[in-house]
């Protein structure tokens, strides 16, 4: 730590007290298009035969120092646009404004006419190629001319990301095969808070496009970016306000196919503006939105028979979830521009989803269980609130970047009801099966299905809480200065620090009613309302279920007074899902019930029972957090000339974390269980990681870039995984499991050194071709060793292997067999690698209409290994077995412990997109088809999931019929594609589950002013 202070003390040493061996002046300006006036960004600018010079920003502007006094060519160079140069002249401590506008180049004697979707394909490439590390674009051009859905779908077109996808439309970004949360995503460089309840995923979908000037992915990140990327980081970019006046409005209605319903619409606007003689600019976005976001779906259970040996299918489920999704949000952007040619920029960001669906779901059992039929109604507010303040100034030769921000995030579901229904064996004339019958779908079990539904007794009811919640507090302060050693070997020196706070709750809560056990609860019982235990029976007066109530009620209620008429849904238009209920019932006896007293407790406050029971085991999740991350970093830039750049630096992060959770004095079970089994824990962890960072940018000619990179980063742990906690026991369903559910306080940070290799070619004709290969070995990667089987000695051996303490605690299971789940550290490294191939193109040097023709393709090939700790069936003859008598043996079955190679997690190995475009005066189309292979989707101890393959196919239309309006037409999922998984243990693949969503189609106006 000693040589790393006195490297920063050094470093502030060369910022403060450089001074140039020559005077210097410097150059700055704005570079744009001669035609439209529009700022081009990622345009180079540079001085012939020397090192100097910059690539404009996103709102077209550059600015070169510490030019020594002399006479220069200054060059523009913009692919697709005519090069253009100017002499000039630098005096002693000058500052030139020269602004360059730029025509587009030309084609035995023609000029080139750029079309829509080749104008952000343009734009786009000369970004990622003028980068100063290995990025991806997605250009404020490409959003405004045909845009995705949302921020998500649009990063989901780059090479090397898959998506995961909630409802039909994509939320999260899987980067390079590495689940969603090793990725960081930022607003204009501030952090989006976590939407997960563990992870430290983003929820995208939340975030609307219309306020974006463009979407960067970075695949290797500098010194100067937060350490945990370990995957990438996607920075969603906003511009200063227009000089002109600027508004957009886009508004849309929709189709959803598999509901048949254009019951929803999606509104956005923006508004852009400068003011007070261009110091002050303004902007403010807004959009509302309504989706159906409905799904179908089949699952298959089973059990493995060691006589066979193989698996029989136990049951086959059928679901329908009935979804609308609300969205509003709203950004207000103000930019100052300051004397010293900076800018202040003050940015509020507020995006909200609400999530309102009904769950339907039966089954048609073949082992002779009861039938049963499960509904439940849940309302989810997300909510996140991104404020900051940040400025970009230069004072006395230095440039300073300097930010304070709030990051907020808010997931609740004030409604969470699930009633449970049992019928009894459904099946009144079941076929003879023997083991290997029915191993795929049993639809030719339907039916046989008795579907009475005045026999099905309601047998549970769940009413379910969680409240999640994360803020964020950040301060930041970077300073950068120039330096020439020769004219053609230049630099720049950067340091900074970063500081954040993170507060992170979660809070949940499960009441339960047992109707299945007679006297528990009853139609006519007391009612306990704010502490009173009142004499007075529930009012079901005009409800419902009225009639029931005057009928005699009785000790049950049967599925059959919870719908008007028995509705059926024909799930994949093959398998009967009925009934489908009326969702106003399911809230209406929730109403009635919720207050309900056993009246076997008399109004002795002191013998009250609670018709609805607390399950404090459901609270195994809960914890109070409070990160706090210290950075610091130095990052030297050396340039040779415009053709070699090479970036080296350090950095080092420092966390410290407090921990609150719960522990039980011994397992339980049962019901009901008391509030005072749970014990607070509290706990801390810290850990300092530093971080090398290596660069390096070689121009091989005019047309072909490479780039290396070496350098580390981290990932952190879920935020459940480090907490001191430990709950035993099990659920008040009779026979179900005990579990036994501990953190790891011990458990370390992961970190990786990453190397990574790309080499761009471009040109005018070509477009850009590019192929990148990367290799990540990380240490200490985290996994969850999920419900392993164990009991006594076997399991305090396991938890010795794992470092868990909580003797007690297991001791109280004796030889009670148990469910293991504990977090560690993989002792072995992760290693993930893989290969990228991207190419855009626009084919203008064509004759004729072929010449509009817009053509974007990747494709990306990922491999990984991770050690895993698993589940091995085991046995071994006990010639004395407990319970048996004397003389008489058994086999002893068990689980070993056993470390298994595996791919990662969410990591499929093959995925592609291809976009084919065209655009032909005032009309633009894009065909678009994304790909992606099947992916180890979750690890238990015994087994595991695979995510089926899928291709996706959407259509984009627009025609624009003034200046100001334009028609569009969006086909999404056209040929309507499944998703699903597998089920994969004992070298067997099977059948697990399958779900669709049906195709969409927007349409509507867009219109700018």
């Amino acid at each position: 730590m000693l040589n790393l202070k006195n490297l920063m003390k050094s470093s502030l040493l060369v910022l403060v007290f450089s001074v140039a061996a020559f005077s210097q002046g410097s150059i700055k300006g704005i570079i744009s298009d001669s035609l439209s006036s529009e700022p081009l960004a990622g345009a180079n600018i540079f001085i012939h035969e020397t090192s100097y010079g910059s690539a404009t920003d996103i709102d077209g502007y550059y600015r070169v120092t510490s030019i020594p006094e002399g006479s220069y060519i200054l060059e523009v160079a913009y692919i697709g646009y005519k090069p253009k140069q100017m002499a000039i002249e630098i005096n002693e401590d000058e500052n030139l404004t020269i602004n360059f506008e730029v025509a587009p180049d030309v084609i035995e004697g023609e000029v080139i006419s750029i079309t829509a979707q080749a104008e952000g394909q343009i734009a786009a490439i000369n970004q990622q190629i003028n980068s100063s590390t290995i990025v991806n674009i997605v250009s404020e051009e490409k959003i405004k001319e045909l845009p995705d859905a949302n921020a998500a779908e649009a990063i989901g077109r780059l090479p090397g990301v898959s998506l995961i996808r909630a409802g039909g439309e994509a939320n999260k970004v899987v980067l390079r095969g590495m689940k969603d949360k090793f990725t960081a995503i930022t607003i204009d460089g501030v952090r989006v808070p976590a939407t997960d309840q563990n992870g430290r995923g983003v929820d995208l979908s939340m975030i609307s496009q219309s306020s974006l000037a463009g979407i960067e992915l970075a695949k290797a990140v500098t010194p100067d970016k937060d350490g945990d990327a370990l995957a990438g980081s996607i920075d969603m970019i906003s511009k200063k306000a227009p000089k002109i006046r600027e508004v957009r409005t886009n508004f849309k209605g929709n189709y959803n196919d598999l509901m048949e319903s254009t019951s929803q619409y999606d509104l956005s606007v923006h508004y852009g503006e400068r003011f007070f003689d261009d110091i002050l600019g303004v902007q403010m976005a807004g959009n509302l939105e309504k989706k159906i976001r409905s799904n179908e779906e089949i699952h298959l259970d089973d059990r493995y028979e060691s006589s066979i040996p193989d698996y029989r299918v136990e049951n086959f489920e059928v679901e329908f979830t009935n979804e609308v999704r609300k969205r509003n949000g709203f950004s207000v952007l103000f930019d100052i521009n300051t004397p010293d040619d900076g800018t202040i920029k003050i940015n509020n960001v507020y995006g909200a989803t609400n999530r309102n669906y009904l769950w339907h779901f039966r089954d048609y059992p073949l082992d002779g269980s009861d039938a049963s039929y499960n509904f439940r109604q849940r309302v989810q507010n997300i909510n996140t609130i991104n404020s900051s303040i940040r400025g970009e100034n230069h004072l006395f030769g230095h440039d300073i970047n300097w930010g304070l921000s709030f990051a907020e995030s808010k997931s609740e579901f004030p409604f969470d009801y699930q009633l449970t229904f049992e019928e009894g064996n459904p099946l009144t004339e079941l076929p003879s099966i023997s083991s290997r019958d029915y191993k795929d779908i049993p639809d030719a079990l339907i039916p046989f299905a008795r579907n009475d539904f005045a026999t099905a007794d309601l047998a549970w009811g769940s009413f379910r809480d969680q409240d999640n919640y994360e803020k964020e507090r950040t301060a930041y302060f970077n300073v950068k200065r120039n330096y020439n050693l020769l004219n053609n070997l230049s630099g720049e020196i950067k340091i900074g620090a970063k500081y954040k706070v993170k507060g992170r709750t979660n809070k949940t809560a499960e009441d339960f009613t047992p109707y299945h056990l007679e006297g528990k609860w009853k139609t006519n019982q007391l009612r306990y309302v704010d502490g009173d235990t009142l004499n007075i029976p529930k009012d079901y007066e005009g409800s419902y279920f009225e009639e029931w109530y005057n009928a005699g009620g009785g000790s049950s209620i049967s599925l059959d007074h919870f719908f008007s008429d028995a509705k059926i849904r024909d799930i994949y238009g093959s398998y009967n899902l009925s009934p489908l209920i009326i969702k106003e019932r399911l809230k209406q006896w929730h109403r009635l019930n919720k207050n309900g007293v056993d009246p076997a407790g008399g109004t002795n406050p002191e013998k009250l029972q609670l018709e609805v029971w607390d399950n404090p085991l459901y609270r195994s999740s809960d914890y109070d957090i409070s990160e706090h991350v210290s950075a610091f970093y130095i990052m030297n830039t050396l340039k040779l000339g415009q053709d070699l750049t090479f970036i080296s630096g350090l950095r080092t992060e420092h966390e410290y974390n407090d921990y609150k959770a719960f522990y039980m004095k011994g397992k339980a079970g049962g019901f009901p269980l008391a509030d005072s089994l749970l014990f607070d824990t509290t706990s801390t962890a810290q850990q300092t990681v530093f971080l090398p960072n290596f660069h390096l940018a070689y121009n091989a000619t005019d047309y072909l870039k490479i780039r290396l990179a070496a350098y580390k980063a981290l990932a952190r742990p879920d935020f459940n995984m480090r907490v001191d906690r430990y709950i035993g026991g099990r659920g008040a369903i009779l026979g179900s499991d005990f579990v036994a559910e501990v953190g790891n306080p011990s458990l370390k940070t992961a970190s990786a050194w990453n190397f990574e290799f790309n080499t761009s070619f471009y040109g005018n004709n070509v477009g850009l071709m590019s192929v990148s290969v990367f290799y990540k070995e990380i240490d200490n990667m985290f996994h969850m060793l999920n419900r392993f089987g164990t009991r006594g000695a076997r399991g305090d051996s396991l938890r010795q292997e794992f470092g868990i303490g909580w003797d007690k605690q297991f001791d109280d299971f004796n030889e009670t067999s148990y469910l293991l789940s504990v977090p560690y550290n993989s002792k072995k490294p992760t290693k993930v690698w893989g290969l990228e191939f991207e190419h855009q193109i626009n084919f203008h040097f064509l004759p004729g209409y072929l010449k509009n023709i817009v053509l974007s393709y990747n494709a990306s090939i990922v491999r990984s290994e991770t050690y895993a700790f698993a589940a091995k069936k085991d046995s071994i003859w006990d010639p004395n077995p407990p319970g048996f008598p004397p003389g008489i043996g058994a086999w002893d079955f068990f689980n070993s412990l056993v470390e298994r190679k595996n791919k990662l997690e969410g990591q499929p190995e093959f995925f592609g997109n291809i976009s084919l475009g065209y655009d032909l005066g005032g009309f633009s189309g894009r065909l678009s088809v994304f790909y992606q292979a099947e992916y180890n989707q979750s690890y238990s101890a015994r087994s595991y999931s695979i995510r089926k393959s899928f291709t996706r196919i959407d259509l984009a239309l627009k025609q624009q019929v003034t200046d100001n309006f334009a028609l569009f037409l969006n086909v999404n999922n056209l040929t309507d594609a499944e998703e699903g998984s597998f089920n994969f243990n004992e070298n067997i693949r099977r059948f697990n589950r399958s779900e669709r969503y049906g195709a969409t189609i927007d349409f509507g106006i867009l219109g700018t002013f």
